[in-house]
């Protein structure tokens, strides 16, 4: 090559250079590259109305948020723990993650999930929410525990009961307000060759948190003594037990409530099989679907002996990061989408859940019908919040392979009511005092004031 050649080549590509380095340099005006990202969530207790809510936000979070693509998926809840705890053991757990509160005992100890403090602490609508959600969603039932944010909460559900209202016009009976009056009522709506019985009882799935419901009415809400040795050890607990389990053993309920979970008790009390339903916010939306307003009702939890209502109340799902996610930011700005007090509102009216803003007090749509019940239930000043289970690992095991296994036990006359309850007390006692001697400083589980405002 000669030397003109060489010289020509060399200054093509010293202009070809200067042209490139001209239209990346970010002060001559070019916009720099467009980073997008897409982030996975995946919703636990998927529906019609919870998958079309779901659909148009993302869609709305995407327009505001051109870079970030949302991809939803939907697991069914009676499979969802135990793929989520695969896919944090595995690392392949999506971004975003509805997570049930009572799942926290196994994810945080186990590294599942990303601490959010430092977004939550720092989110302009923090001072927004009622101090039911700051104070014990936020602190009581999260910080103090983990001594981090681990979720933000979608909306509230409480505990309240549905009744036949026809029913009980029918039979000339008062609604119940207490215990007493409800097993009372159970027995007299009963009339199998009507193919009516009183009650809805749920013997599968879950089971055992209704019969608890009523023990800690007789325990004044606490589930530990001062030692951890739960409360199931004690003999008014047993003697709770079997009048609870009676309303399936003495006919009150169907006999194959004994298979009854979630789904199936909400249609025995919408088709005109059961008189009384022991069941959560969302149900109203399924009731005025297929019932007459004029047939059915909500009533406030029943008091016990001692004149007080021990309720559960708590965040119905959240909203959590996975640790191995690679999108942290991206997943906590869809969090912050989905927490707005617009968002948040169109979702708790959609799903007839309570809202996580004191705004909500004001809507028109959750003050009227059914569901004022259930927030006056959390306002009466009767109202108590129930201790809970406790803060172990082992809670996971307890609630999805043991409580309701040893249950059925009894209602198939296989084990007696005392080597029942003995077991679950063993279980939980020791599970509470082994994390109480590696936690010191975590409080006992206690009962809780609630308010709303």
């Amino acid at each position: 090559m000669s030397k003109k050649m060489a010289i020509g080549l060399l200054a093509g590509l010293l202009l070809v250079t200067s042209a490139c380095s001209s239209s990346n340099n970010k002060e001559d005006g070019a916009s720099p590259e467009v980073k997008n990202e897409e982030i996975s969530f995946v919703d636990v207790s998927p529906s019609p109305e919870r998958t079309k809510y779901f659909n148009e936000v993302i869609a709305a979070f995407e327009q505001a948020n051109p870079t970030i693509k949302v991809k939803m998926e939907t697991v069914p809840w009676d499979q969802a723990f135990n793929k989520l705890a695969m896919q944090g053991a595995s690392k392949t757990m999506p971004d975003v993650v509805n997570m049930y509160p009572a799942w926290l005992n196994t994810f945080v100890p186990a590294g599942y999930l990303e601490p959010l403090t430092a977004n939550y602490d720092a989110w302009s609508n923090k001072d927004k929410l009622t101090s039911f959600v700051s104070g014990i969603t936020m602190e009581e039932q999260q910080r103090n525990v983990y001594n981090d944010i681990y979720y933000m909460p979608d909306a509230l559900m409480s505990a309240a009961l549905f009744v036949r209202k026809d029913w009980f016009e029918e039979a000339n009976l008062q609604l119940p307000t207490t215990w007493d009056e409800l097993f009372s009522a159970a027995e007299t709506l009963t009339d199998s060759s009507k193919n009516r019985y009183g009650w809805a009882y749920r013997g599968a799935r879950a089971g055992f948190d209704q019969i608890f419901a009523y023990i800690t009415s007789v325990t004044g809400g606490e589930t530990y003594e001062a030692d951890g040795t739960s409360v199931l050890h004690r003999p008014e607990a047993l003697e709770a037990f079997v009048r609870f389990t009676d309303l399936f053993k003495k006919g009150y309920a169907p006999k194959d409530s004994i298979n009854w979970g979630y789904q199936e008790m909400v249609q025995g009390f919408t088709s005109g099989i059961s008189g009384i339903l022991n069941q959560t916010t969302e149900v109203i939306a399924t009731a005025k679907a297929s019932m007459t307003d004029d047939s059915w009702t909500v009533i406030p939890y029943p008091k016990g002996d001692d004149g007080k209502r021990y309720i559960g109340a708590s965040a119905t799902w959240g909203y959590s990061v996975s640790a191995d996610s690679k999108h942290k930011e991206a997943s906590w700005k869809f969090i912050e989408f989905l927490s707005t007090p617009e968002n948040n509102l169109k979702y708790s009216n959609t799903l007839t859940m309570i809202p996580i803003f004191k705004s909500a007090t004001e809507d028109t749509t959750t003050k009227e019908g059914p569901m004022q019940g259930f927030i006056d239930t959390l306002d009466d000043p009767d109202s108590y919040l129930v201790a809970d289970l406790g803060n172990f690992t082992e809670l996971g095991e307890f609630r999805e392979s043991i409580m309701d296994a040893e249950v059925q036990k009894y209602l198939l006359n296989k084990q007696s009511a005392e080597e029942t309850l003995k077991k679950l007390g063993d279980f939980l006692t020791a599970a509470q005092q082994k994390y109480m001697k590696e936690n010191p400083d975590v409080p006992l589980p206690h009962v809780i004031k609630p308010q709303m405002k």
